[in-house]
């Protein structure tokens, strides 16, 4: 009997001590679960965290123009090197906007990027980047064309230039306004330190403004058709759709993150707002980001 007591007493101790091992590595496994769950929450928010880490001071920035000079010809006179400051690339170069509602009093009312317009709400957009940089946006039309909101043609002085802390609307002294049909509009925001990044859009976008009316239509007896601006606007509207598609592809999915933040987490956060940031820890010079407006 005593042998066999002392058999059981030992059973009963190594499984004890097996079950108290077997509870360890489970609550060690829901404690860790647990860690990775609230790691990957982190990582949802990241683009948020990302956009005000890089916060800089305002910088000065390179001038648009070509990066590519003519060679000189032998013998020629050189000039000396162009002193333009190089705005360098940026870690986790980003920008935050807001779809805003507009009353009777050109008052604009952040709502949630998901938001579904109607017919004769009035809509702007607010914009802040972590950098200074160019911004341009641009809408897609019923064409399939793009049309440049930012720089526009009615503000052709207005500057696209955007500094930390400066928040931009929009359009800035106008509103969209909502029309039928029901449907969906495509905007597309582009934001790069460096002006080469989008020197094609941007002479595209400006041959676009500048360029006189399309003269009337000629009268059925003339004998042939009289070159017109017609021609010169399409060709730049081919240029200015070419960049925008060059860009898409170059920056607008690589290493890009991207976090609605619904109820603001900091004060002075408007609700509703969109973080777009490069996730990446190697610099970039540009992030493109396109949105929707849905109208009913």
């Amino acid at each position: 009997m005593k042998r066999r007591d002392a058999a059981a007493l030992i059973f009963l101790l190594v499984w004890t001590v097996t079950a108290q091992q077997t509870k360890s590595n489970d609550s060690t496994s829901k404690k860790s679960d647990s860690t990775q769950k609230k790691a990957s929450n982190n990582n949802n928010d990241g683009a948020r965290e990302l956009f005000y880490l890089a916060v800089a001071p305002k910088d000065k920035l390179p001038p648009i123009v070509r990066s590519s000079m003519p060679v000189p010809k032998k013998g020629a006179a050189t000039t000396a090197p162009d002193p333009t400051p190089t705005a360098a690339p940026a870690v986790h170069l980003g920008i935050r906007y807001n779809l805003l509602l507009v009353d009777n009093n050109n008052q604009g009312t952040p709502v949630d990027s998901d938001h579904v317009f109607k017919k004769g709400d009035r809509v702007a957009l607010e914009i802040e980047a972590n950098r200074s940089g160019y911004l341009y946006v641009l809408a897609r039309q019923s064409s399939g064309s793009w049309q440049a909101l930012l720089p526009s043609p009615e503000m052709s002085d207005e500057s696209n230039i955007i500094d930390p802390g400066r928040k931009i609307r929009v359009p800035e002294g106008y509103t969209f306004e909502v029309q039928d049909p029901p449907g969906s509009e495509h905007l597309v925001l582009v934001f790069s330190r460096d002006p080469q990044d989008f020197y094609d859009l941007y002479q595209g976008i400006k041959k676009q403004n500048s360029a006189p009316p399309p003269p009337p239509a000629p009268a059925p007896s003339a004998p042939t058709e009289r070159p017109g601006s017609t021609a010169v606007m399409t060709a730049d509207a081919a240029r200015v759709n070419s960049a925008v598609a060059r860009m898409q592809q170059q920056f607008g999915t690589r290493d890009i993150a991207i976090r609605k933040v619904s109820q603001p987490q900091a004060s002075g956060e408007p609700a509703g707002s969109v973080y777009v940031v490069n996730k990446s820890s190697k610099p970039a010079s540009s992030v493109v980001t396109e949105l929707e407006l849905k109208h009913r």
